[in-house]
């Protein structure tokens, strides 16, 4: 009974907006329907976070709390808020609201399972539910593009699922299948084409949705990094950390917004992945913490522009847009959501890059090395934007100024990454357990090995 009353809580409210999109025409209502929806998931998850007991949630292999699930379940309830809310009237879409709390209620249950088979078929829905938000009639090339490489992946993932449970030596041939459907997922070097082209020519709102709570990243940890041996996750490790710094500078020298937020989603991306090398548990936290905060950050930065764009177009990085003087809350969350993606201390961001350089530093210098080169690109990158797109001479164009539900939004967004540095215990000592936990699958495992345990956080 219990199992229910939390399953509910968390997969009722996206579900309904569903349904209720299904029914109600008129966009408004259902905006504030999916509001309400999305503010009851997110405290449902923030109880099952922090005061749900892991036994309370479990049933058979299907589903099972763990620490890390107390972690990331928060995470889709929580970027469901943050779209509905600062969706401007214009992208506004009755059919849009209804997928995004399909995909929330996708998102929520794939964090809740360790089980292959769910994990692929919630691999499946969330393509789906993805395709079908981009599928306009001027950019069928890109959804084709991009179809072709999530059926890739899926298929990638299928085979290596069925192979890894085969006997004899077809475990070793799915493990390799598997990793690379979260490379073709997570767009990591030479898979990393179609992220860039989703954002460019399809809609940053449901790639956000599809691309931010990094389910590429949570299969790795599930399926692979328990059965895969040290020198496997170095190669991962080592071509993640060689797509963050190419995907931060690539991002760098784009004229384009929405581009330059692509190859931008494609470094951060690659360096919550790189931190699953687990041969240190320092490394480990730290990317468990700064899969979250990227996420957070990430889509604050995307919906800025989203909301931007609604006002003044396709945005280029060529010229200074100005803008400060009629939005400066913002302009100011804006450069708050890119110095938490490069770990600016009184951030989220801060503690995972803290403990993610330091761990990989200590357990492999080089990979240390191309952390910080990667974070450095990055925050040369968030300055080039923050300063034309809010920075210059302003135009003489209306004075668009944001919505209160906007401001709320970006404002309380740049609070949860600023309190959650500032205060960042609960999360720091969740963070440890769940890399604790995974390291101790690892060690139970075969091929698994030993590694240094996560220091304590004061």
């Amino acid at each position: 009974m219990i199992t229910i009353v939390w399953l509910s809580a968390l997969l009722g409210p996206p579900l309904v907006t569903a349904l209720w999109a299904l029914i109600d025409k008129d966009s408004q209502r259902t905006r504030i329907v999916a509001i309400v929806a999305a503010v009851a998931s997110c405290m449902g998850a923030v109880l099952v976070a922090f005061v749900a007991e892991p036994s309370t949630l479990h049933v058979a292999s299907a589903l099972r709390m763990t620490d890390l699930s107390r972690l990331l379940v928060m995470l889709p309830p929580g970027l469901w808020l943050v779209t509905v809310t600062s969706t401007p009237n214009a992208r506004l879409e009755r059919g849009g609201l209804g997928r995004t709390g399909a995909s929330t209620a996708v998102g929520i249950f794939a964090f809740l399972t360790a089980s292959p088979v769910l994990l692929a078929c919630c691999w499946a829905a969330s393509s789906a539910l993805f395709l079908r938000g981009i599928a306009t009639a001027d950019n069928r090339r890109t959804r084709r593009v991009v179809a072709s490489y999530h059926v890739a992946s899926l298929l990638l993932l299928v085979s290596g699922i069925v192979a890894m449970r085969a006997p004899g030596a077809t475990k070793q041939v799915g493990l390799w299948l598997v990793i690379g459907a979260v490379l073709v997922r997570k767009g990591i070097y030479p898979f990393h084409a179609w992220i860039p082209e989703a954002f460019d020519h399809g809609r940053i709102g449901p790639t956000v949705l599809l691309s931010a709570p990094q389910l590429g990243t949570y299969v790795a940890a599930i399926l692979v990094v328990p059965q895969a041996s040290p020198a496997t996750l170095r190669i991962v490790a080592i071509l993640s950390l060689l797509t963050a710094v190419y995907g931060a500078a690539l991002a760098l020298y784009q004229s384009d917004a929405r581009r330059t937020l692509g190859y931008l989603f494609v470094s951060q991306s690659a360096l919550v992945l790189a931190g699953l090398d687990c041969t240190s548990g320092d490394a480990l936290a730290g990317a468990i913490v700064l899969w979250g905060s990227s996420a957070l950050a990430f889509t604050g930065i995307a919906r800025t522009v989203l909301s931007l764009e609604a006002r003044r177009g396709r945005l280029s990085l060529t010229t200074y847009h100005g803008g400060f003087d009629r939005m400066p809350l913002l302009a100011a969350s804006f450069l708050l959501f890119g110095l938490a993606c490069t770990g600016f201390p009184g951030t989220l961001g801060f503690i995972g890059h803290e403990l993610l350089i330091d761990g990989a530093v200590r357990s492999f210098p080089v990979l240390g090395f191309l952390t910080i080169a990667a974070t450095a690109l990055t925050g040369l990158t968030v300055l080039r934007m923050y300063f034309s797109l809010f920075c210059g001479k302003p135009d003489a164009g209306p004075r668009f100024r944001l919505r209160v539900r906007e401001a709320v939004a970006f404002g309380g967004l740049a609070a949860i990454l600023v309190a959650s540095g500032v205060v960042a215990r609960p999360v720091a000592r969740l963070s440890e357990r769940a890399s604790a936990q995974l390291l101790r699958g690892r060690s139970a495992a075969p091929s698994g090995t030993t590694a240094h345990t996560p220091r304590r956080s004061h």
